[in-house]
This record gives C-alpha cells, sequence and structure tokens, in this order.
C-alpha cells in the first residue's frame, strides 16, 4: 500500500487544486513534507486520513451532525461562500493483489451548501480506472480498514505529540493489547473463543456443572484483572501524591522567589514592630521618670553628699539631746539613791560632774555646737536619708544603658519595616489558595491510596480463593470431557486455545521486548538507561534499570513495611531479584539471610514511566512505537507529524537514522524548519522519494512548492 499522489481542493488552508506529486524518486521511501508552524502540514495530516477513513478517521460510526460539524473546519474559508467550489481530498494508490499493484484513485469531497447528511459526503474510487459501484465500494471500505483498523489509526499516523498518550494514558495497556492482536493476526483468537464460549454455555441448560471450568476461567480473568487495575490504580495515587508534593515544592519554590511570604510571616513581622514600639515606650517612660525623679538628684549629687553628713549630724545632736536631757531628769534621783546606801552626803555638785563628764565622754559639746539647718524628725531623717542613698546609688550609666536599648530597638523596627516593604503579600491569598488545595488533595489521594491498599488486599484473597477453584474445576473438567460432543470439543477447545494464546502471545511479546532493547539503545545518548523491559498478560508495559541496593537497608525496609506491603510496593521482578541474589524463597529468608551483613546487590527496579523526562519520554515511546511496527506483516505507509516532538538536539540525529530510516515502507514525515534539516537531512537525502515546501505567509493560503525544501 503506497501513495502516489495527493491532490486537496478547498480544503483547510489549501484554496484551489493543490497537488503532491511523489513520483520524483521511485527508489526512496521517505516523503518528506516541510513547514513553518501554521503552513499547512497538520491540514495535510489530517486530510489524508480522512480521505481513506471518511467518518472513522473522527471517531465516529456513521456520517452524523458531529461528524459534518468536524469536517466543516476543514472547508476553505473562501470557497465557503462560493456555492459552486468544491472541496474534496485525491488520492492516487498503489494497493498489492499479491501479484502486482492494483492503481486505485480515492475521491473523498464535501458539499458546505448541503443540509442534507445523505448527500454531505461523496466517496469516489476508481480501481484500475474503472469506477466501483456501490456494493464493490462497501468491499474496498471493508479491505483498507482490515490493512489498517481504527484501533491502528493512531499508530501509522503518528502524532509526535500525542503517541505517548497512545502508549501511556488512560486505557493505554487495552489499545496496546488491541494493536498487539492485529499486528499479529490473533484478533481471530477473540472470536473464535468467543463462538467456543457461546457453544460451550450451551451445554448449561442440561449439565450445568460441566461448564463451571468456563465460569470459573472467566472469574479468575475479571478477578486478575480487577486486582492489577487496582495494582495500576495504586501506582497512579502514588504519582499522583508524588506530582502534587513536587507541585507545592515548586509553588513554595516561586512565591518565595518572587519575594512572597506567608500572611503569618508577614503578621509576625507585624507583630515584632509592636512589640519593639512597647519596649521603646517603656524605656521612654522610664528615662522621663528618670528624668524627673532621678536625674537632679544625680546633678546634686555632691550635695546630696553634705546633706547627709547635716542629716547624721543633726541626728546626733538629737539623741545627744534627748541623752542629756534623760540623765539630767534621771542621774540626780540615783545619786540620791546611791548616797543613801554608801552613807554618803548626797552631793548635788558630784552629780553636776558626773553629767559634765559624760557629756565629755560622748564629745556632746562638739554636737551641740552643730547647727540646726535642717530640722527633721525621727521618721522624716529616716525616709529623707533612704531616699538620699538610693538616689546616691544610682548613676548616669543606668540613662546611658536606658537610651542605648531604646536605640537599637529603633534599629530593629528598621530593619523590619525593610523586610516588610520588601516583601510581596500581594499573591499571597492566590499562594495559600493553591497550596491549601494541593494539600486537600494529597489528604484526599493518602486517604484514597489507602483505600485502594485494603481494594487490593481483598482481591488477593478473592484471586487466591478463585484460583484454587479453578484448579478443581480444571480436573473436575477433565473428567467430564470423555464423550466427543459440540459442546464438550468447545469448552476444551477454550482451553487449548487458552494455552495456545499464551504461548503464541509470550513469543511475540518477547520478540517486541527483545526489539525494544536492541532500538532503545541505538537511539537513547544514555548508558544502560533502560536495562530490562516487561510487558504483563494485561499488556502494562513496565521498564527496569539496574539499581545497586545496601542489603541493611533492604531488610530494615522489609522490616517496616511487612512482606506483603514490600513485596506490592517495589514490585515481582524486584522482589525475585532479592530472592535470587541470596538464593531463598522468600522475603522472611532474605532478611534472615542478610538482616547481620552489609552488602551490595545489584537488582532490577520498575521506573516509574511518569518519572521520566519528557525528552526520555518520548525516545522511550518511539522505541516501544518501533519494536510494535516489527511485528506487522503488510507494507502500509506512516505518516509522522511533528516528528521530533520533545526530542533535544543530541537525540534527533539517532531518531533520524536509527528509527525513521528503520522503518519499512512507505514515510510521510511532516517537518518543521527546526526539525528535519542540516545534518538530519543529509543522512536521509539519499532515501527521500519526494519533498515539499509549505508556506502560508498571510495565514490564508497554503502554496506547495515541489522539489523544494528548506535551505533548498
Amino acid at each position: 500500500m503506497r501513495i502516489k499522489k495527493i491532490e486537496l481542493c478547498n480544503f483547510g488552508s489549501y484554496a484551489g487544486v493543490c497537488e503532491f506529486d511523489l513520483q520524483a524518486n521511485k527508489k526512496g521511501n521517505i516523503v518528506l513534507i516541510g513547514g513553518k508552524n501554521g503552513a499547512g502540514k497538520t491540514t495535510l495530516f489530517s486530510g489524508i486520513k480522512l480521505c481513506l477513513y471518511g467518518n472513522k478517521a473522527a471517531g465516529f460510526e456513521n456520517i452524523n451532525a458531529h461528524y459534518r460539524k468536524e469536517v466543516k473546519k476543514y472547508i476553505n474559508d473562501v470557497s465557503r461562500f462560493d456555492i459552486s467550489s468544491k472541496c474534496y481530498v485525491k488520492l492516487d494508490m498503489l494497493f498489492s493483489n499479491g501479484q502486482e499493484d492494483d492503481v486505485y484513485v480515492i475521491t473523498r469531497g464535501w458539499n458546505n451548501s448541503s443540509d442534507s447528511l445523505d448527500e454531505f459526503e461523496e466517496l469516489i474510487v476508481e480501481k484500475n480506472g474503472t469506477l466501483l459501484n456501490s456494493e464493490e465500494l462497501a468491499d474496498f471500505d471493508n479491505y483498507v480498514m482490515n490493512i489498517i483498523p481504527p484501533e491502528l489509526f493512531e499508530l501509522f499516523f503518528f502524532d509526535g505529540e500525542q503517541i505517548a498518550d497512545y502508549f501511556l494514558g488512560e486505557n493505554g495497556n487495552e489499545r496496546v493489547k488491541n494493536a498487539f492482536m492485529i499486528l499479529c493476526g490473533y484478533d481471530t483468537f477473540d472470536i473464535m473463543q468467543k463462538n467456543f464460549k457461546r457453544l460451550a454455555f450451551g451445554k448449561k441448560v442440561t449439565e450445568g456443572y460441566d461448564i463451571n471450568y468456563i465460569e470459573v476461567k472467566q472469574q479468575v480473568e475479571q478477578a486478575e484483572k480487577e486486582y492489577d487495575d487496582s495494582i495500576i490504580e495504586l501506582k497512579n495515587i502514588k504519582d499522583e501524591i508524588d506530582y502534587a508534593s513536587g507541585e507545592i515544592k515548586d509553588l513554595d519554590k516561586k512565591y518565595k522567589l518572587s519575594g512572597g511570604v506567608t500572611y503569618d510571616e508577614w503578621s509576625e513581622k507585624l507583630l515584632q514592630i509592636k512589640e519593639e514600639e512597647r519596649i521603646r515606650e517603656e524605656k521612654n517612660l522610664q528615662l522621663k521618670k528618670m528624668a524627673n525623679e532621678v536625674v537632679p538628684y544625680i546633678i546634686v549629687k555632691e550635695l546630696l553628699e553634705k546633706l547627709s553628713v547635716q542629716l547624721l549630724k543633726e541626728h546626733d545632736k538629737q539623741q545627744h539631746e534627748l541623752l542629756q536631757e534623760s540623765l539630767k531628769s534621771i542621774l540626780p534621783g540615783v545619786m540620791h539613791k546611791v548616797c543613801s546606801r554608801l552613807n554618803w552626803q548626797d552631793n548635788i555638785e558630784l552629780t553636776d560632774l558626773i553629767i559634765e563628764e559624760i557629756n565629755n565622754e560622748m564629745e556632746l559639746e562638739e554636737v551641740s555646737e552643730v547647727p540646726d539647718i535642717i530640722g527633721l524628725s525621727g521618721e522624716e531623717y529616716i525616709v529623707v536619708q533612704n531616699a538620699i542613698v538610693r538616689y546616691m546609688a544610682m548613676d548616669k550609666e543606668c540613662v546611658i544603658a536606658a537610651e542605648r536599648e531604646v536605640k537599637d530597638s529603633i534599629e530593629r523596627t528598621q530593619k523590619l519595616r525593610q523586610e516588610i516593604e520588601s516583601c510581596n503579600v500581594e499573591g499571597a491569598h492566590e499562594y495559600l489558595q493553591n497550596k491549601t488545595k494541593l494539600v486537600e488533595k494529597i489528604n484526599e489521594l493518602n486517604q484514597k491510596m489507602q483505600d485502594c491498599i485494603e481494594k487490593i488486599q481483598l482481591y488477593k484473597m478473592a484471586l487466591e480463593e478463585k484460583k484454587i477453584i479453578l484448579k478443581r474445576e480444571e480436573k473436575k473438567f477433565d473428567e467430564v470431557s470423555k464423550n466427543i460432543s459440540i459442546t464438550e470439543l468447545s469448552e476444551k477447545s477454550v482451553a487449548f486455545l487458552d494455552v495456545l494464546q499464551n504461548r503464541l502471545y509470550s513469543n511475540e511479546i518477547k520478540k517486541v521486548e527483545e526489539f525494544f532493547m536492541v532500538k532503545i539503545k541505538e537511539l537513547a545518548r544514555k548508558n544502560n538507561f533502560i536495562d530490562s523491559i516487561m510487558i504483563d498478560t494485561n499488556f502494562n508495559v513496565h521498564i527496569y534499570k539496574n539499581i545497586t541496593f545496601d542489603t541493611k537497608r533492604v531488610c530494615n525496609r522489609i522490616k517496616k513495611l511487612g512482606v506483603e506491603s514490600y513485596w506490592t510496593e517495589y514490585g515481582t521482578v524486584h522482589c525475585q531479584g532479592l530472592l535470587t541474589s541470596a538464593n531463598v524463597k522468600d522475603l522472611n529468608e532474605f532478611v534472615s539471610f542478610y538482616d547481620m551483613k552489609n552488602e551490595k546487590i545489584s537488582i532490577l527496579q520498575e521506573i516509574e514511566k511518569s518519572r521520566l523526562s519528557k525528552g526520555e519520554k518520548q525516545v522511550f515511546i518511539m522505541a516501544l512505537y518501533w519494536s510494535f511496527m516489527k511485528l506487522n506483516k503488510q507494507e502500509v505507509p506512516f505518516v509522522i507529524d511533528t516528528p521530533f516532538a520533545r526530542i533535544d538536539t543530541e537525540h534527533r540525529a539517532n531518531i533520524t537514522k536509527r528509527f525513521f530510516m528503520d522503518l519499512s515502507g512507505q514515510v510521510f514525515i511532516f517537518s518543521t524548519n527546526e526539525e528535519i534539516v542540516g545534518e538530519n537531512y543529509e543522512k536521509m537525502k539519499n532515501r527521500i522519494q519526494a519533498e515539499f515546501l509549505l508556506e502560508n505567509s498571510d495565514n490564508l493560503q497554503t502554496i506547495v512548492y515541489a522539489n523544494e525544501y528548506f535551505g533548498g
């Protein structure tokens, strides 16, 4: 199946009739169509697909209003207003009949002015110059659909920016399985199994116990699917949690780099400013009080000292005067009694002499000369003297220290105000809103993950129980399947097809895995980027890398998570590798073997495909794509749009040489001026069948230049 010529008329930006004649170099197999973004490459890509498959290319079972709406987008803007203008895509193609090539001319046109769905689209096909009738058209449509069924549209019509979703997107394993079955020609097995099961179930009316094998097997298959789907769901949830956590880190980082602070941080700085204001107010009040009450006394400190001495003298004088008065009032009576007891003569002069000597001894004469200036009472003397002592104990350092504290507080406040001015709180609300959503999402995902783990345990238990029942039913099935009958033969055929399919599948899948390992080493610039690949029975693709593990840490991890949880988290391949390294039967024995050792072991560990960079993911997908295409037995054209999507410069040379040039059959490449150019162009130059350059300078009409390309 090869394309000789493409003709577009009023299709998209192709105003009037535009031709692509591909007979320039019949030896080559690559058709190179260059154009800058918006030149019309994707429109041409869509036109080829629509011409071949019509409504099925757009995902519709028949021509309906939705399909008409989709196609009308491609009708040239100018021609829409001209009732007489036509819009069509024509393909001249070669189909091999086993001996020679038949020439088909396929023209699919659309009538923009028609309100009837029946008249909206017209398909005309000529075979070797003869027009096909309606019945032959239906056969031709089926013929084309068998060569490239709808399930393979996205493989042969390859969009570099979207091909990753085909393999890794939601339900990617189902698409991979369907593609695998069709490419290998095994889709017939599904039809056979459905028919055999239908016949086998016919026995249920009379001999229900005989078909338990079929029912139980279906239950096991369903249980396996539920279990595998839940494992994938758990991995997806973990990936979502990792992704959300990464988004929070990026959000925090970007917000910090933009000078952003949280309201709590901003409020904390304001509270610190208020605290500094309180400190200054307290210190200023203290200084004010000191200025009013203490400073004057510090200034007259010498006078206070003199005042203290004067007060002390006056106080002593008062005490001496009180003593003298006491002596004068008490001593005469005492002397009289003493003289009487000694039989002395009472002598007043003796009393006066004693008082005089006491005064002399206590220096009362000197005290008596102190002038009375202050004249305080005893209680007043104590109060004033205490105040003098307190004021004299203070000095100017107290004032200096208080002023220094006020100055330091002012400096701290200025610094805080500068920090606040440099803070960006304008985006704080949006930042907090986004972060709250992410945190809530992570909390929901954690709960969802816990629910999923519990569900996995239930599915695992149910699967094990059903497998036990299946073994029992298999034995019973063998016993009761002795008599040859259609139903019994059907049941045996189902069992046989199961075995045959698994064997054939495993052989072909092994080929894909081997092809992949060869191709990934050719395409990837990193050595040992991927060390192994495994496609499981549900057609989920797992990739592995040899990683060196510390046995001590592995043992600690197993003990922390438990054997089942560890197996679930790290996968069968990794855990089997651990068992092989220690030559043990289970992880408990592994822990016993390595628990007291500290060794390094190299084990295959599954790589989460979501953690690959965009470039690595694209290289991985292209290697996987190429590996599956190796299973294709028919010659069909590959139509590739945006070939170097997400591919860095270093990988492009490998992709050019080891991918595009290794594809068998006709290869259409739609390239921008940054993709197949320079060295990459030179590498495939000898393989180019035809080349075209598209231009659309006014954004209204695409001009096609044959035998021209960028730089030519």
